[in-house]
């Protein structure tokens, strides 16, 4: 009884799957649950935020306003040049819309998590933002 068995050459052979490569699923990124704004809409939400903070800020804050006003200039500039990092980018986004519905307390929170990851290179925004969140939390908690 002789058995036949086809022998093939493994040197031709074309593989598809490795048993060791990781499944393509997980190069694609998840969506993160949210509309993405872009650094335009960024921008203009800041930009009334900080307006409103000129106006109805009292004369103990002003300079803070002022300040806050300079160091978000950087940020506009560096949006407008694209010089923002994707995941930076996606926060701020999220940040943004907690703003638009006066949740100071978790744009605060996505704040936080953007000064413990990303202060080295962006602090000097990252300051002039948390001031007016402050400014904007203070002034609704008086209300």
């Amino acid at each position: 009884m002789t058995v036949e068995t086809k022998l093939t050459d493994f040197r031709t052979a074309t593989i598809t799957q490795h048993w060791n490569d990781p499944p393509q699923k997980i190069f694609i990124k998840a969506d993160d649950g949210y509309d993405r704004l872009d650094s335009y809409q960024i921008r203009l939400i800041l930009e009334k935020i900080l307006e409103n903070c000129k106006n109805n800020s009292m004369v103990s804050d002003k300079r803070m306003v002022t300040d806050s006003e300079k160091r978000l200039a950087l940020l506009f500039e560096r949006l407008e040049k694209e010089q923002i990092s994707e995941s930076i980018l996606g926060r701020l986004c999220k940040m943004c819309e907690y703003i638009k519905e006066n949740d100071f307390t978790n744009a605060l929170t996505i704040h936080s998590n953007l000064m413990t990851t990303d202060f080295e290179n962006e602090g000097k925004w990252l300051l002039g933002i948390k001031r007016l969140l402050d400014l904007c939390k203070k002034k609704l908690e008086s209300k």
